[in-house]
Order: structure tokens, then C-alpha cells, then sequence
């Protein structure tokens, strides 16, 4: 665009169209985000669901997509993905040798969040700090990024793994245990990948 040009509206800036849902934003295009990191973490877990590793990988700049968190039911997902598939459970933990600390993003808009571990480093990198003498701090950056909403984070110190789960599901509560009738029914064989 040149100098004076007005830039184009974006025409879902306002409102969306699908098939016959409408979808009206009186406030127009809005979108909040959080950066937090995680000092001395050396792995991050949670934010399921999705069908990938345990321990979330980095994301963003050359890596993977950002992991997302939306509610699908997504026929013959993809494997090592960090596409969004059934629940979304917006809780983030950070491991380290010392602590364990956990994040939850309080907000039901549609969300994405990037990973940046020290760990994932690349050869590159590896090489030089090990030429430099340089010892990388171990640390996990988070970004939340979410559509809409407002800025709803609870923090939870642990120190300890079992500390932050405790500190997690005394805010959130408890999942019931099933009826011992209904254990060894409630597995789905639809959409399997072998």
C-alpha cells in the first residue's frame, strides 16, 4: 500500500457468516495475549487435548503450529500435532529440578498458545554455546493468545508436581469417579490411526 492508501477492512472484522449461523462482533476485531516465562523449567506439560507428545514441544519461529485450544471432534486427526481435538483444558505446567509451576488462562475464547523451550535448542546453537563455554538457562516461555475475552490467569506455586495438581483442582474441583458398572465402556474404537 502506498503512502495515503487506506488499508482494506478485514470482512470478518466485524461480523461472521457459516452457513446459516450469523455471528455479530459489536465491538469489532479484538484479541488479548500474555507472555510468561518460566525460569529454571525445563519441560512444559498440559493443554490437552491433542494428540501429541507428553511434553509440549516448541512452537512458533520454524517449529510446529501453536497448540489450540477449541472444542472439535476432528475424523482421522493428525498424530504429533498439537491440533485442537475433543475438550480444551487451558491449565499449563512448567517442571524444573527445584519447582513445579502451573498456569491456568481462564478465558473460554478460542486460544492458542506458543511454546518456546531452551531445551529444543538447535545444533547450531548447541555448538556454540558448547565452543563459548556458555551454559543456557533452562527455561520455558508461554504465549496465550486468545480471540476475545479478558485477562482471567491463576498462577499455582507448588513447589511440588502434586502440590500444583492439589492447588489446580482446588479452585476447579474434582472429576467423579465412575460407577464401577460403567468402567470398560467408555472407550471409542471410531477413529483410530494405525
Amino acid at each position: 500500500e502506498g503512502e495515503g492508501d487506506v488499508p482494506k477492512e478485514d470482512p470478518g472484522a466485524w461480523e461472521e457468516n457459516f452457513k446459516s449461523h450469523h455471528d455479530s462482533k459489536p465491538r469489532g476485531p479484538e484479541a488479548l495475549s500474555v507472555d510468561i516465562s518460566f525460569p529454571g523449567a525445563l519441560r512444559a506439560y498440559g493443554i490437552p487435548e491433542h494428540a501429541d507428545k507428553f511434553a509440549l514441544r516448541t512452537t512458533g519461529e520454524g517449529g510446529a503450529d501453536p497448540y489450540r485450544l477449541y472444542n472439535l471432534d476432528v475424523f482421522e486427526y493428525e498424530l504429533d500435532s498439537p491440533m485442537a481435538i475433543y475438550g480444551a483444558i487451558p491449565v499449563l505446567y512448567a517442571h524444573g529440578l527445584k519447582q513445579t509451576v502451573a498456569i491456568f488462562w481462564h478465558n473460554t475464547a478460542e486460544t492458542w498458545i506458543d511454546i518456546n523451550n531452551s531445551k529444543d535448542v538447535n545444533v547450531v546453537s548447541s555448538l556454540v554455546n558448547l565452543v563459548s563455554g556458555n551454559k543456557a538457562e533452562n527455561r520455558v516461555d508461554a504465549h496465550f493468545m486468545s480471540e476475545s475475552g479478558i485477562v482471567d490467569m491463576f498462577v499455582f506455586m507448588g513447589p511440588s508436581f502434586p502440590d500444583t495438581v492439589r492447588q489446580y483442582t482446588m479452585l476447579t474441583g474434582t472429576a467423579p469417579i465412575p460407577q464401577i458398572f460403567a468402567l470398560g465402556y467408555h472407550q471409542c474404537r471410531w477413529n483410530y490411526n494405525v
